[in-house]
């Protein structure tokens, strides 16, 4: 009998760890604040689709994933395989949710998907190294049809791939019924690596690569310079006929004390997928940093660079080959310091969302803006606010990823 009282004890002792467990964990939900998109000026109605992910923690060492939204702020808890994986991208997690079965197994990178009313199309890249001489890169591909819910899955052997050292996925893009896969590849030749931006045209219906072509190429050229060629960003969900990029050529200048780098040349290019043309950019006097502000909407690229105490918007139409009139975003700029700040675009709208809101650290404002792409009306105007006076202002709160729903 004693066995089974010390058997009953442990059951008890569980059950009321559990218990003082949630006790405790409901009480400290209860202390994480709650934020808000507080309106400045404009239309709230612009805001209701948008989603601002992110993490807070403050002066106890708590920390939490947190989402704001036009209905304030919901706060999770990430799993023990969360913590270890990390959470994927709102857009991810909505196709999970959706498309449980087809999601199965898939990376988590947004730029690996695409997707419109009829197809979700997903390609990624496998390799194998075996010994130094034999290396063997596969795409991975899989089409979902919508509208009868049959999938396609099957994998490709990347052509000469003896030669490269590593295939990057860019960008997944499906034009009249054929995928595009745009890549970045790594080639050794006589111990000297050359990049590439290769697109590869995938006729699902027969599963085979029937054409690959280089959309540009670069040396390495001198020791002390490299090339850095980035693709502006797009929206997942709406094929884009036109890739356009940012080739920069960089010189390394460094001694014993200091390393630093300075742009020597910069070109804007767009590659058309149909044609597959390549034409330089006519951009006087633009030179970006950092182009993952920039976006590409349908035939326009918008350039966006931080000027003063904002964002100057630069759009250019592919169309006419012009540079339309610029326009000016303020931001909220404290003490000089440039924000670190997310831009996406939907509908002919653009987002704009601080990244954070820290007093400890003195950053006291975070923006969320919308404003008209086409006219650079401001549409809506406002900030991330604390709703409770009560919380102590010793937190941080960092977004790192926005949504449009």
């Amino acid at each position: 009998m004693k066995k089974y009282w010390k058997f009953i004890a442990i059951i008890v002792v569980i059950v009321l760890s559990i218990g003082t467990f949630y006790v405790k964990s409901a009480k400290s939900e209860e202390q994480y604040p709650e934020f808000v998109i507080q309106k400045i000026s404009g239309d709230e109605d612009e805001v209701k689709p948008l989603v601002l992910d992110g993490s807070y923690s403050d002066m106890n060492y708590l920390n939490k994933n947190v989402k704001i939204s036009a209905d304030g702020s919901t706060y999770t808890s990430n799993s023990f395989l969360d913590q270890i994986i990390g959470q994927p991208p709102i857009e991810i997690k909505e196709l999970q949710d959706k498309y449980h079965t087809f999601m199965r197994g898939k990376g988590s990178q947004v730029n690996l998907f695409f997707e419109d009313e009829k197809v979700l199309a997903y390609a990624d890249v496998d390799y194998n190294f075996g010994s130094s001489s034999s290396r063997e890169f596969k795409f991975t591909i899989s089409v979902l049809n919508k509208e009868d819910d049959s999938a396609d899955s099957f994998t490709l052997e990347i052509p000469d791939g003896e030669k490269l050292e590593y295939v990057y996925m860019e960008d997944v893009q499906m034009v009249k019924d054929e995928l595009y896969l745009i890549t970045q590849n790594s080639m050794r030749k006589n111990d000297k690596y050359n990049e590439e931006k290769q697109i590869y045209t995938i006729d699902v219906a027969n599963q085979k690569i029937s054409s690959h072509d280089p959309i540009i190429q670069n040396s390495n050229g001198q020791d002390d310079t490299h090339f850095n060629t980035q693709l502006i960003r797009s929206s997942p969900t709406k094929a884009n006929e036109n890739v356009v990029m940012i080739n920069t050529e960089i010189k390394v200048i460094e001694d014993t004390e200091s390393y630093m780098e300075e742009v020597v040349n910069q070109e804007f290019l767009s590659y058309n997928i149909a044609t597959k043309e390549i034409k330089k950019l006519h951009l006087p006097d633009l030179h970006l940093d950092n182009s993952e502000l920039s976006l590409l909407d349908g035939s326009t690229v918008y350039f966006i660079t931080f000027e003063g105490q904002g964002l100057l918007v630069t759009p250019y139409s592919l169309v006419d080959d012009q540079v339309g009139e610029s326009y000016r975003i303020k931001l909220s700029v404290e003490e000089e310091v440039v924000p670190a700040t997310m831009t996406t675009v939907k509908d002919g709208k653009l987002y704009i969302a601080s990244q954070q809101l820290s007093p400890k650290l003195k950053i006291t404002h975070a923006d969320v803006i919308v404003v008209d792409l086409k006219t650079g009306d401001t549409l809506f105007k406002g900030e991330i606010a604390l709703n409770d006076p009560k919380v102590s202002d010793d937190y941080d709160l960092y977004l790192y990823e926005m949504y449009v729903n």
